[in-house]
């Protein structure tokens, strides 16, 4: 006997379900109430599937600290949810023909009125050819983006993975960059301690009368370097040293009045300066990190600029060159001579300068990022998204 059923609606999808067999009675109504039994359980659980929670990754971590007063540099490493923040790697490196380069990582995690953006910029610049060679991508949503004590890292473009040394929980980085013909793989390790900047690791995004425009800071200012590098096909060897911040904070990122200059001292007898200023309000703060680590902060200095310089993409000007004097520390007076012309990225202006000392003598490197609105009137915003 053929028993037919006919467009047996199962969710509403009709199909014809042929039963080649010759059942009783009895048999017919337990099939009919095996499918019907079939249909409640898959009901069942369309209805309860919103309120299943999968495991995954976490691909994104977020600490229970607000910066201020900060917790440890583990819990500060982490993700903030309510604020603009970065992880930020700077360096220069020589091959085994002892040509100069830089490098730029950052992976920003940018917060605007409670949308938030994550973006990666790069950038390397062959120094002995002028040739700067800079990407960026962003994304609204992280499902590519990984921060992590363990990991900060940007889809496929570009990450830093990290363990611990003897000093820090995050002293070992591998950092990889890859982008068509360029390529960057570093094994990178801190010689000293993170520190805490400015007031235990708050700063002042000028402003001063607005409490709310600061963010947390904190460095690892020593970090040897060695791996390889790729432009444009071409593979080098090279070694050399390096700096990472971890920043953010609730401050508003619009306001040109938050808009910085920063530099960072690496002094070839292993100590550090950083120094922020801003100038439309005239603020400014620095930390002194000695070759043993220890460090203390320092407020009493002086930044003169010795030139401009007009970006050519965006005719935003950017001062070039300056003096720097830190009354009763190492030598007190040191000039900065950019080495070429930097590369700027949308957010800041970015370059490598000479450190000379009082008898014209090169001391160390500093590694400059000014940002826009610190001397421009406007800031052209859609520059990001391009």
């Amino acid at each position: 006997m053929e028993c037919n059923i006919t467009h047996f609606a199962f969710y509403r999808t009709p199909c014809r379900i042929i039963l080649r067999m010759n059942p009783s009675k009895n048999q017919t109504t337990a099939i009919i109430l095996r499918f019907n039994l079939l249909r409640f359980i898959a009901l069942i659980f369309l209805l309860l599937l919103p309120f299943i929670v999968l495991p995954q990754k976490k691909n994104i971590v977020y600490t229970s600290g607000k910066g201020d007063p900060h917790k440890s540099f583990e819990e500060e490493f982490l993700s903030h949810k309510k604020c603009s923040e970065w992880w930020y790697v700077t360096g220069y490196l020589e091959d085994q023909n002892k040509q100069l380069y830089t490098f730029q990582f950052t992976l920003a995690n940018i917060n605007v009125k409670g949308i938030k953006i994550h973006m990666i910029l790069i950038s390397i610049t062959d120094l002995q050819n002028g040739e700067h060679y800079y990407f960026q991508d962003h994304v609204s949503r992280g499902k590519h983006i990984v921060t992590t004590q363990n990991e900060t890292t940007y889809g496929t473009l570009a990450g830093i993975k990290y363990a611990a040394n003897d000093k820090s929980s995050f002293g070992k980085m591998n950092l990889s960059i890859k982008k068509d013909s360029l390529a960057l793989d570093l094994q990178m390790e801190a010689q000293k301690s993170p520190v805490w900047h400015c007031d235990n690791g708050k700063l002042q995004m000028g402003i001063l009368d607005d409490p709310k425009q600061y963010t947390y800071y904190f460095s690892l200012t020593n970090i040897l370097a060695e791996g390889k590098l790729t432009l444009n096909g071409k593979e080098l060897t090279v070694t050399g040293k390096a700096w990472f911040d971890k920043q953010g904070g609730p401050y508003t990122i619009t306001n040109p009045r938050t808009n910085w200059e920063w530099f960072s001292f690496r002094f070839f007898d292993n100590e550090e300066i950083m120094l922020f200023y801003f100038p439309k309000d005239e603020h400014h703060d620095c930390t002194y990190i000695k070759e043993n680590g220890t460090y203390e902060r320092l407020q009493n200095f002086n930044v003169i600029p010795l030139d401009t310089i007009t970006e050519p993409s965006t005719d935003y000007i950017f001062t070039y060159g300056w003096k720097v004097k830190i009354p009763g520390y190492k030598d007190e007076n040191y000039t900065l001579k950019p080495k070429v012309d930097g590369q700027f990225n949308v957010f800041f202006y970015e370059l490598i300068a000479d450190v000379y000392n009082s008898k014209n003598e090169i001391v160390g490197y500093c590694y400059v990022e000014l940002l826009p609105g610190a001397r421009n009137k406007k800031l052209k915003n859609n520059l990001v998204f391009k």
